[in-house]
């Protein structure tokens, strides 16, 4: 019992301790002389308890530290006679010790596993890749690279491993790859693939290929390392070319098409304004000898006459100011439109312009409202800013059915006179307030269901604004009316005003 590698105990029905081995003494550090006849030390009471007769828990020692304990329990009769309980006992502490080193083991190799396993994937992973990938040291040799670079450049990986990187570079370029090989050691940077170098690679065979390479330094226990990905990009830069040819040639043929454009509208602007002084001149003989008949200095026209004669000067009219539109357009398309700017109050050109439209507003009993911001100077061509107002005017009467209303306004905003022309017509759907600007684009109806004009009014109304350095743009809703607001620039003194 002595020389057991087990703590004995020995306990009798009065729980004094009858046996106290050596071993029990090493584990819980109590010697014989201090527990032998004695109940046990407070802190193993628990051990009078035990009712398992097998069980692993933690006791107390006299230094009070908690060991791992398998404990054992028996009945046993005591020398004095009497009937107790024997308690025997062994350390798990080495025990644990050893298991905790076993798993510790165990991790160890579970990892190593799954880093060789990584490893392993990561190889397949590099051999499959599509592209050549090499690792080269600090002194630019190869030590590791995948099938792609074998594939890439056709040599086999015992060719290349520990061969200085400049064999797969073209001999002219081998000192300067050094040079720059020794630049990137200074300064290492990752560099992607396709920052725009025209980089070339060398085959065994000595052909050349265009490549992207994409660097990336490493710092690695064997010191300083280069990962290169080097891609074969002929077959893309032979599109690139092919793409650029089929543009080089389609800007060629552009070209020539605008040239030919462009003579094309000269030759049209020139014969419109041929035409328009060819047409003028006879339709002016017309206008006078109409008038002249209407007169009536050579003899009284019958009622029917009249009403000839009045018909050929209205159209006439008509036709001329068609004329005068067309040979505009051509002056605008041209370049040849030459503005006259001068200063004048802008409400002596509205009245010119009422002048001439009243007739026709009151024919179709329409209310002319005036809300003009006084004074309020202009500086423009006096001519084409009437030319603007008689064909918007114009057009508010032609678009506003009878009893209606227009009404124009105009005051000064951020060194511009706004100037709008309101009415309260049939309206403009959304979808054609830009159209209305094209050059021979009619709204869809007027008042009396025919559409009139050539539809070159509006566009010419844009272009004039806009040399003027002004906009125009349109509010309208179908049955809502329409506004047209344009900007014209202030004289200076108005502007001088404005900002004070």
């Amino acid at each position: 019992m002595n020389t057991a590698r087990l703590g004995i105990i020995g306990l009798d029905s009065e729980g004094a301790v009858q046996i106290w081995n050596p071993e029990a003494t090493r584990i819980l550090g109590w010697r014989p002389e201090e527990v032998v006849g004695r109940r046990l030390p407070l802190e193993l009471r628990v051990l009078e308890d035990a009712q398992k007769d097998e069980a692993e828990g933690r006791l107390p020692t006299r230094q009070g530290s908690n060991i791992p304990v398998d404990v054992r329990t028996a009945l046993w009769r005591a020398p004095n006679g009497r009937t107790g309980r024997l308690v025997i006992f062994q350390d798990l502490t080495a025990l644990r010790e050893m298991e905790g080193h076993i798993l510790q083991a165990s991790a160890r190799m579970n990892q190593a596993r799954e880093e060789a396993r990584a490893a392993r994937r990561f190889g397949e992973l590099l051999e499959a890749a599509p592209d050549a990938i090499i690792e080269v040291d600090q002194e630019g040799r190869i030590v590791l690279l995948n099938r792609g670079t074998e594939k890439l450049f056709g040599y086999t990986r015992e060719e290349l491993l520990g061969q200085p990187v400049e064999v797969l570079v073209p001999e002219a370029a081998r000192a300067r790859h050094h040079h720059h090989r020794g630049q990137y050691r200074a300064h290492p940077t990752t560099r992607p693939m396709g920052i725009g170098l025209t980089l070339e690679g060398r085959r065994k065979d000595g052909s050349r290929f265009p490549v992207e390479i994409s660097l990336s330094p490493v710092e690695s226990e064997e010191g300083f390392r280069v990962t290169a990905i080097i891609r074969d990009v002929s077959e893309r830069r032979q599109a690139e070319d092919a793409l650029r040819t089929v543009q080089e040639k389609y800007n060629r043929e552009l070209a020539e098409r605008n040239r030919e454009l462009e003579r094309a509208n000269r030759l049209k602007s020139e014969f419109l304004a041929s035409m328009s002084h060819e047409l003028r001149t006879p339709l002016h003989t017309i206008i006078g000898f109409s008038e002249l008949l209407g007169e009536e200095l050579e003899g009284p026209l019958n009622e029917k006459q009249q009403r000839f004669v009045q018909h050929i000067h209205k159209d006439s009219l008509h036709l001329l100011d068609l004329i005068n539109d067309i040979l505009d357009l051509s002056k605008i398309e041209s370049g040849r439109l030459t503005l006259r700017p001068e200063v004048f109050e802008f409400s002596t050109v509205l009245e010119e312009s009422l002048a001439s439209i009243r007739p026709q507003a009151n024919a179709k009993s329409l209310q002319i409202e005036l809300n003009i911001e006084a004074p309020l100077p202009l500086e423009a061509d006096r001519l084409r800013i009437k030319q603007i107002l008689m064909n918007l005017l114009s057009n508010a009467v032609k678009f506003t059915p009878e009893s209606g209303q227009i009404r124009v306004s105009a005051q000064s905003r951020n060194l511009h006179a706004e100037i709008s022309v309101r009415d309260t017509g049939i309206g403009i759907p959304k979808e054609e307030h830009e159209s209305v600007f094209d050059k021979f684009y009619q709204v869809s109806a007027t008042t009396k269901g025919v559409r009139e004009g050539t539809g070159l009014g509006l566009a010419i109304t844009k272009h004039l604004v806009q040399e003027h350095g002004g906009e125009i743009y349109l509010e309208s809703e179908p049955g809502k009316g329409s506004t047209f607001t344009f900007t014209l620039p202030l004289a200076a003194r108005a502007k001088r005003a404005e900002n004070q």
